[in-house]
């Protein structure tokens, strides 16, 4: 069986959920912005997950994020599993999982008002308190001169984009960047 699709038609948790009740194998493969992306299903397990740039769970993380593209799902491809990108998670726990980091990756992304903002170093650090920084908010504040925007910045660090829009906000609760 193949159905294939875009993503504006069939978003990809519709997707999983559909290969999850039908109790499908097969491989995923999704186009998206110039990437490509694969899952591979069996016995109700997510098996496998691969990007140009991820291997594993951050790969099909990653690929969930792709709200643009085309997909194929295809029950009789059949791929030799990568082992550095071998995953066996059951399908319904990562729906869970990845709904829940969704929704606290859009209450991220609206306290900050979006990935187009630019963040500004402060001046001064606050008057008598002492400056303490994780090497992941060195990495941001290092390179805030050399972003333009937060996504100019996601893409110059290795820091997942949840975990760079949550130190971004410790910053800015510290009065240490202001968000433009």
């Amino acid at each position: 069986m193949r159905l294939d699709g875009t993503l504006a038609d069939y978003p990809l948790s519709d997707i999983l959920q559909l290969i999850f009740m039908g109790k499908r194998a097969g491989t995923l493969r999704i186009f998206s912005g110039g990437d490509e992306g694969i899952i591979v299903f069996g016995n109700n397990l997510i098996r496998f997950g691969k990007t140009s740039k991820h291997a594993g769970l951050p790969a099909v993380k990653k690929i969930l994020g792709w709200e643009s593209g085309k997909f194929i799902f295809d029950t009789e491809e059949v791929l030799e599993l990568e082992e550095e990108a071998k995953i066996e998670l059951p399908i319904q726990q990562f729906i869970l999982e990845v709904s829940t980091a969704l929704d606290e990756y859009d209450d991220l992304l609206a306290r900050i008002g979006g990935m187009s903002r630019r963040l500004i170093l402060s001046p001064i650090a606050p008057k008598g308190e002492h400056v303490h920084l994780s090497p992941e908010e060195w990495l941001i504040v290092v390179h805030i001169a050399d972003a333009p925007t937060i996504r100019d910045l996601e893409g110059r660090i290795a820091i997942p984009e949840a975990d760079l829009l949550r130190h971004i906000l410790n910053l800015r609760d510290r009065r240490l960047i202001t968000i433009e």
